[in-house]
């Protein structure tokens, strides 16, 4: 019986040992298939320590030029290697670097503690540790001791020094090329400290954000008064050599010129564009008195041209209107300057005297600038009192523009339909969408937007140099959403036919507006 009894104990343990061993088996399979514990290679661990320092790098690292051997340029190796290199936590030696090559954890523990100078490998077990592979584990377990050990960062690097070190840099620099320099004599000071302001604002990657010399803020200027003499169209550099027409205006020489949005300018007359030419510069050799013409050499797509324009003194008007058929109002608002908002409500006035209007086409195309408080000034016109007209995000503040109400017109009874272009931009923008947003049923015809939804101020210096930069970004007035960078989708797409246009000035687009019932 005592037999039976010690072979049914020894069969019971081998049952529970069979079956512990089969959780155990079970447990570690669960544990090595786990994303967790995949193994991690060379690339996977400086990526891990690079980013740990991410936050206290300053921009300064990436004119490193690394001596690591089987590391691409550009790739997020080289740039994880390139931070550490800029503490001094890695050297930058001629070494291989085998990216792909899974790290052992005596490698992985070893780096950990060079770079954060930490104590964390029991070397009485090294040769054992070689040979264990590191895993995800050890990137938490590696993230905890860092924590652990509260590590100050800030530490690699005073900030504070470095900056004051690199304005010194650039004392000097600025000091030896006026002072030291071979060429110094051909060098004016006034357009070296130019061409480095000039720099400094294309620095932001804002291309809203902008210096100009003084002759430069007086065609700037003149450009916002909307009254001077030559072909009418907006035109930007858009880099050296490269200048566009951006959008013709209504009725002016270079529409009736058939010029076209993205047109390149070559030559004015016989003067070749190139890397030397500022703005102005090229501005000012279209620019002359009126009734006498320029000669511009354009390129479109793959086609060069020369188009002769005749130049004229024009005085633009901000709003136009008129009584288009029996139910039909049309208004074209060309810009939001100063004053518009008054000569809107002029054609609102007109408007409210037209019993039988039932619908109202707003022309915004090519409307691609002008003044925050105009546009939300006009929106009152549609917008309750109180509710917003539009929302704007400042760098430390937020502010709510908000309707004032004016009881003109009751919008709700008409049928709203809104032109725009690639060139309805800014507070165009803006109006559209706030129009959208109370009248679902507003019909938009033609393209895509500009998607301009930043907001800049101007500085204007003693020398009458001016600085526009960007100080806020425009938000939807529902969401608060920032969509600068998104369109406004059009309801009904219909490219303009530039073909008929140009035969008989008939507009296809207005013709598809006029027909919305």
């Amino acid at each position: 019986m005592k037999n039976i009894n010690k072979k049914a104990l020894i069969i019971i343990q081998i049952l529970i040992l069979f079956f512990v061993n089969i959780i155990w088996v079970s447990a570690v399979t669960i544990t090595v298939n786990s994303d967790i514990a995949d193994e991690i290679n060379f690339e996977d661990t400086f990526k891990f320590y690079s980013d740990i320092i991410d936050d206290n790098i300053l921009d300064s690292y990436k004119y490193i030029k690394l001596n690591f051997k089987w590391v691409e340029k550009e790739s997020e190796l080289y740039k994880s290697l390139q931070k550490l290199v800029y503490f001094n936590l890695i050297n930058n030696s001629e070494t291989y670097i085998k990216k792909d090559k899974i790290i052992s954890w005596y490698v992985f523990y070893t780096l950990l503690e060079k770079i954060f100078n930490l104590d964390v490998i029991n070397l009485t077990n090294e040769k054992k540790l070689k040979n264990r592979k590191a895993n995800k584990w050890d990137l938490i377990l590696a993230e905890k001791i860092i924590n652990n050990k509260s590590i100050e960062l800030n530490n690699f690097v005073d900030k504070n020094k470095v900056i004051k070190n690199k304005k010194e840099i650039f004392s000097d620099v600025y000091s030896t090329i006026l002072n030291s320099h071979y060429d110094k004599k051909n060098l004016s000071e006034e357009e070296v400290i130019t061409s480095a302001i000039e720099w400094l604002a294309k620095w932001t990657d804002d291309k809203h954000t902008v210096y100009f010399p003084p002759t430069e803020t007086k065609d700037f200027y003149e450009s916002l008064n909307g009254e001077f003499e030559w072909i009418w169209s907006y035109v930007e550099l858009e880099k050296p050599w490269v200048m566009k027409i951006l959008s013709p205006i209504k009725n002016s020489p270079a529409e009736k010129a058939w010029l076209k949005w993205w047109d390149i300018v070559l030559k004015v007359d016989w003067r070749e564009i190139n890397e030397e030419n500022s703005l102005r510069e090229i501005v000012s050799w279209i620019k002359w008195p009126s009734w006498t013409n320029v000669t511009l050499t354009i390129k479109r797509n793959e086609k060069i041209f020369d188009v002769n324009i005749t130049r004229e003194k024009i005085i633009i008007k901000d709003v136009e209107f008129e009584k288009l058929n029996y139910n039909t109002f049309y208004i074209e608002i060309k810009n939001f300057w100063d004053h518009v908002s008054n000569n809107f409500k002029i054609a609102l006035e007109e408007l409210s005297k037209e019993s039988k209007i039932k619908k109202i086409i707003i022309d915004l195309r090519s409307n691609w600038w002008g003044y925050l408080w105009e546009v939300s000034d006009m929106l009152s016109y549609f917008v309750e009192k109180w509710d917003n007209t539009a929302v704007v995000k400042y760098l430390n503040q937020e502010k709510s523009y908000k309707s004032k109400w004016y009881e003109l017109i009751d919008f709700s009874k008409y049928k709203i339909v809104i032109l725009q272009n690639s060139w309805t931009a800014s507070a165009s923008e803006i109006m559209i969408w706030t129009i959208k947003d109370y009248f679902p049923e507003t019909i938009i015809i033609w393209e895509q937007s500009y998607w301009k939804w930043s907001v800049q101020t101007i500085k204007t210096y003693s020398d009458w140099s001016t600085f526009k930069y960007t100080v806020a970004k425009w938000f939807t007035w529902k969401t608060k959403t920032w969509i600068d960078g998104v369109w406004i989708t059009p309801d009904i797409e219909l490219e303009i036919d530039f073909e008929k246009y140009k035969k008989d000035g008939s507009d296809n687009q207005l013709e598809k507006a006029k027909q919305i019932r």
